[in-house]
């Protein structure tokens, strides 16, 4: 069978004659979840114990450039980018203690999924990957490297209910989360990723293979990653704010003239945490 190992793989994989029986022949194989099922099993009737070390860190300012988890959102502020991308606002984020348990509780389950993956894959599975291509700067949660295939692991955890529930995700992933994905495909030149939900109040995976998709990443540029770049690192046309409801969690608000032009139209302010010295 052809291998698809790069993106370059899966373009010539896909104009081949059963090109598009060779790629879902692949897609099928972008899965861990049996794997998982039959390890707990394995682990349980062994009274196998498994040691899981975690880092819970507190908020760090985070290195200049576009992060794929702020810049993967639909409809998202490209203000907000540019100052990630230019510090023209130091960064400073607000104390929110739900925020912050949340935060450690993802970390967490994180933690542990990585650690039962490598158990299980050996060198065929590296986390934590730092990945970087001009002003784009990350990392993914896990890379999958097999012979003749390779894929991205992107972990979300997800609890019932509401409008990012375990409800939503059952028959497809989340848009967010597929764009997400096409960020870390698109770094790595790796043609798969795997979307994997975990969810955290009911002890169930959900798992959604999908395919670096060419109109995607196009759209993201064209949206995104060019207005950007023109605007922070060209001295090109400045980009547009798109001040809202989500001013509330953005580490720029506090300072930012976009915010301050709706303020008073039911926005939540922005509380700096006091002692930090920035």
């Amino acid at each position: 069978m052809q291998a698809i190992r790069t993106l370059k793989d899966l373009e010539g994989a896909s104009s081949a004659p059963q090109g598009f029986d060779l790629v879902q022949s692949y897609l099928k194989r972008v899965t861990v979840e049996r794997d998982l099922t039959n390890y707990y099993r394995w682990l349980f009737d062994n009274q196998v114990d498994t040691t899981v070390t975690s880092v819970l860190s507190r908020y760090k300012s985070r290195s200049t450039g576009i992060h794929p988890s702020s810049a993967c959102k639909k409809g998202v502020c490209l203000l907000k980018i540019y100052y990630e991308c230019t510090h023209q606002i130091v960064p400073n984020r607000g104390f929110d203690q739900k925020m912050a348990i949340t935060w450690d509780t993802g970390t967490m389950l994180h933690d542990m999924m990585q650690t039962h993956f490598k158990a299980m894959y050996g060198d065929q599975f590296e986390y934590e990957v730092p990945l970087k291509k001009g002003h784009v700067t990350s990392r993914t949660d896990g890379v999958f490297d097999f012979s003749d295939y390779r894929f991205i692991l992107e972990m979300k955890s997800i609890k019932e209910g509401g409008n990012y529930g375990w409800e939503k995700v059952q028959i497809k992933p989340l848009e967010d989360n597929v764009r997400q994905s096409h960020f870390y495909m698109w770094l790595a030149d790796i043609p798969f990723a795997l979307v994997f939900y975990m969810g955290k109040n009911i002890g169930e995976f959900k798992e959604h293979a999908i395919q670096f998709n060419p109109l995607i990443w196009n759209e993201i540029e064209t949206s995104i990653l060019k207005p950007v770049i023109t605007a922070a690192y060209e001295g090109g046309a400045m980009v547009e704010a798109a001040p809202g409801w989500h001013c509330r969690w953005c580490d720029f608000a506090y300072n930012c003239p976009a915010k301050a032009a709706v303020k008073g139209k039911g926005e939540t302010e922005h509380v700096a945490i006091p002692w930090e010295d920035r």
